[in-house]
């Protein structure tokens, strides 16, 4: 038997034990596999490529990256430079980076203008965007009304601590009359007819609510592909 040949199975069976333990989901030990491999073949597009998947399935995204830029930068498959490029828009997109991620998922339709997980996830991440933009700005509305709400709570203080002492014991006398009103229309009791209303409404409440039809597409991120 030859030095190639032997090296040659003992490449392919590291290489198979890294995947069966990749499919098994004992991420960390297929790690160790490829790593392994790789000692034997540092430029094999396949293994860098099964390590970044390994490192994504464990969430070291950049590291993920990192091999999936490599094998985008070496390999003469365009099938598997397109499958990275939409793998570093997925680690991106978990990272939170997602103006980055939809450069990828843009990068990716390049390449295979086909590929309907790229569109989805970059429909899907647009809109992620747009939401996030709208909910920031909501969060400026409600502080910058709170902030008002509490300059005119602040000038209303004022303008009754510049009263006669005589007329802040009225106006103080007013508002404790308004909330003395104002808990007593809460307690009123509730008339036989507003009962019966009230009894009938919990009754129709009970029913039990139609069942919603599942969704073709469901409103989620599509994961990595593997090789």
């Amino acid at each position: 038997m030859t030095t190639d040949l032997v090296y040659g199975e003992s490449l392919y069976s590291t290489m198979e034990k890294g995947n069966t333990l990749y499919k098994d989901k004992k991420y960390d030990e297929a790690l160790k596999s490829f790593v392994d491999a790789q000692i034997e073949s540092p430029e094999n597009p396949n293994l860098k490529y099964n390590l970044a998947n390994a490192h994504y399935k464990m969430k070291n995204y950049e590291e993920a990256v990192k091999n999936y830029q490599d094998v985008v930068a070496t390999a003469q498959d365009i099938e598997l430079e397109e499958e990275s490029l939409y793998n570093i828009g997925n680690c991106r997109y978990r990272q939170g980076r997602l103006e980055e991620a939809v450069e990828y998922y843009k990068k990716t339709l390049e390449l295979d203008p086909n590929d309907l997980d790229a569109k989805y996830n970059l429909e899907f991440t647009r809109e992620e965007i747009k939401k996030r933009i709208n909910q920031a700005k909501q969060r400026e509305k409600q502080q910058e009304q709170k902030k008002n709400e509490k300059k005119e709570g602040e000038k209303e203080q004022n303008s009754q601590s510049q009263l006669p002492k005589e007329e802040q014991q009225q106006a103080s006398k007013g508002e404790q009359q308004k909330a003395g009103k104002r808990e007593m229309k809460q307690a009123k009791p509730m008339t036989p007819e507003e009962a019966e209303r009230w009894l009938r409404s919990l009754k129709e409440g009970k029913k039990k609510p139609k069942k919603r039809e599942r969704e073709s597409v469901a409103g989620s991120f599509r994961s990595e592909k593997d090789w």
